[in-house]
């Protein structure tokens, strides 16, 4: 005789809360909320942020140097969000589907697709200590070490990983140390978001 055992009570109210699609949805909304109640509270912490030399990017090894000028945006979206407190990057707004292009030329060092919190995302190195991350990519176009020049389409927008709406988070690196990409890349449009999502 096989003897039943019965469920806890609590497990049973977790099970079928869960299981509601109006709980799911709430849940949902909550972490969506939290998310971004945390990118505020990072804007309110963050007393400084990392500056960088303008001029010179990338200290040359080889022949080339890359500068300020050099660079290129990757795309012509609005800034949504800057660099600053835990938030190592911008976002720039455009629709799903965009093109993005490399801020110079370089190696493809990473391609990750469905990663935690970036979604699909490319890393490219442009020498001497310089690289650049594209985060939150609908189509990646590129494998790891293809050679590619800026005016190469590596990926399209989207909204993979962690993201409220369709944009690209860009983080830029010298020798390890994240640096903000609108202090180097050519001037973006207005960073309100609000002027961005056309309210």
């Amino acid at each position: 005789m096989v003897k039943r055992v019965r469920s806890n009570h609590v497990s049973k109210f977790f099970r079928h809360t869960f299981e509601h699609k109006l709980a799911r949805k709430a849940i949902s909304a909550s972490l969506t909320l939290l998310v971004m109640g945390f990118g505020l509270l990072s804007t309110l912490l963050a007393s400084e942020t990392q500056a960088t030399e303008v001029a010179l990017i990338s200290q040359p090894g080889s022949q080339q140097l890359i500068t300020q000028t050099t660079l290129d945006k990757p795309l012509d979206g609005r800034l949504a969000q800057g660099f600053h407190g835990w938030h190592r990057g911008i976002d720039i707004l455009d629709p799903v589907g965009t093109p993005i292009e490399p801020i110079a030329d370089g190696v493809v060092s990473e391609v990750s697709l469905g990663r935690l919190g970036w979604g699909n995302t490319v890393v490219i190195d442009h020498g001497n200590g310089l690289q650049s991350r594209y985060a939150h990519m609908k189509e990646v176009r590129v494998i790891e070490g293809e050679q590619l020049t800026k005016d190469q389409v590596l990926g399209t927008v989207g909204m993979t990983g962690w993201t409220t709406g369709p944009h690209l988070h860009l983080e830029i690196y010298q020798n390890g140390r994240a640096i903000d990409p609108a202090t180097i890349l050519p001037a973006f449009a207005s960073p309100d978001y609000r002027i961005a999502q056309g309210k």
